[in-house]
């Protein structure tokens, strides 16, 4: 099996964290096998997702943008225009154990 992880940072706007957050966690992530909301500071936050495949991936590159648009508002755009800040990668590592 070979995992891919994504990270997708947003920045919300001044006033709209909870808004951010709470779309960020009705996104359907059924696809993945592990996700993550990470606060980043300065009203920025990244999703962290990982897949069994490239492919389960793919699944949810549709229905991301899609969800992506409806919470366009809420965004603050990065200075290069950009509604996201995003890069995916395979897992070289992992480590199985889990004490939390």
């Amino acid at each position: 099996m070979t995992l891919v992880t994504t990270i997708t940072k947003f920045k919300a706007k001044l006033g709209l964290e909870d808004q951010l957050i709470d779309a960020l966690r009705s996104f359907d992530n059924s696809n993945s096998t592990s996700w993550q909301i990470l606060s980043l500071g300065d009203n920025e936050y990244a999703a962290v997702n990982t897949y069994e495949s490239i492919e389960n991936r793919s699944m949810d590159v549709v229905s991301g943008l899609d969800w992506l648009d409806g919470i366009t508002p809420i965004l603050e755009l990065y200075e290069d225009g950009s509604r996201t800040q995003a890069f995916s990668g395979i897992v070289l590592h992992q480590n199985e154990t889990s004490n939390y």
